[in-house]
């Protein structure tokens, strides 16, 4: 209006335009002061809006991931545990078995000795005619149970030979001297293998006892472990009784955050609104600066013809 007046009375073109560029930097001076508050506003509502979505039950998620890895753990060590007792109980069942293995066998190795031991006193007693063929039927058949026995009956073939010989040559001094070594050699091979026989029992007890220490003391430790497992999870379960009270408090605090949470965004909604109608209409009045400057430009043109 205020250009229309002037643009009528005549004025001069400068005070137009001067008019026209004063309003044309009011519009840029508002339009700036309102890309500044909306940017603090919109700054603004990125910190509130990201502070409101934080969620609550974060606070557990150490904790439960913590009472995991220890159950796990635990689990772990209760299985090494349990499978190292059935190993304990496992060589006790052999060794027992070993050792009454060993004492059958220190009965044969003695029942033996003491076939060929009677034997040689046989032939001791033979030259006195104080033998008899049932003596010799029966020392040759408790022979031939120790061979069985002993699985040697290869050692024992000549000496049980040489004595049915000597039920078959009766004075017989030769054969009589040669059933005396070949009872003596006997013995002394028996008596062998039986030192063997025992020491490979001690060495088996040996290597057994160290056995047994090994994984006696490897249930120590993990039975210490296990102890120490349980109270960490049993601590861990409390910690997570408080913070699941705590978190029930925050699910709370977070309903009232989600209100707030929508409550800003309807705010920061609005701010955008009026943002860009206000723009929009700045631009608009800028617009119309531009259409009254060509109308000044036509009526100086009209009056520049009349």
């Amino acid at each position: 209006m205020e250009v229309e007046n002037k643009l009528k009375s005549g004025g001069p073109i400068e005070t137009v335009n001067g008019v026209l560029n004063g309003f044309k930097n009011a519009v840029g001076t508002e339009q700036a002061q309102h890309d500044e508050v909306y940017q603090l506003q919109a700054a603004e509502c990125l910190r509130v809006l990201k502070h409101l979505k934080i969620t609550a039950n974060e606070i557990l998620k150490t904790s439960n991931i913590l009472i995991g890895k220890t159950s796990a753990t635990l689990a772990a060590v209760a299985d090494i545990l349990t499978q190292t007792r059935q190993h304990i109980g496992i060589i006790n069942d052999v060794r027992k078995e070993e050792g009454q293995t060993y004492n059958r066998g220190a009965v044969t190795f003695n029942d033996a000795i003491n076939a060929i031991d009677d034997s040689l006193d046989l032939v001791a007693e033979y030259s006195s005619g104080n033998t008899s063929f049932v003596q010799i039927a029966e020392l040759s058949t408790r022979l031939l149970k120790s061979a069985i026995a002993l699985k040697k009956t290869k050692s024992f073939v000549a000496p049980m030979a040489a004595l049915a010989q000597l039920s078959q040559e009766e004075g017989d001094a030769g054969a009589v001297e040669r059933l005396g070594q070949l009872l003596s050699t006997l013995r002394s091979e028996v008596e062998e293998a039986w030192t063997a026989y025992g020491e490979s029992n001690a060495l088996s007890q040996q290597q057994y006892n160290a056995q047994k220490e090994t994984f006696t003391n490897q249930v120590t430790r993990l039975e210490a472990v296990e102890t120490k497992l349980s109270n960490k999870l049993e601590h861990l379960q409390g910690v997570v009784s408080v913070q699941t009270a705590v978190a029930q408090a925050a699910t709370n605090r977070r309903s009232r955050n989600q209100t707030l949470l929508d409550d800003a965004n309807a705010l920061c909604g609005s701010f955008e609104v009026e943002y860009q109608t206000t723009t929009a209409g700045r631009r608009a009045e800028l617009v119309l600066v531009a259409e009254l400057e060509r109308l000044v430009e036509r009526r100086l043109a009209e009056k520049a013809d009349d």
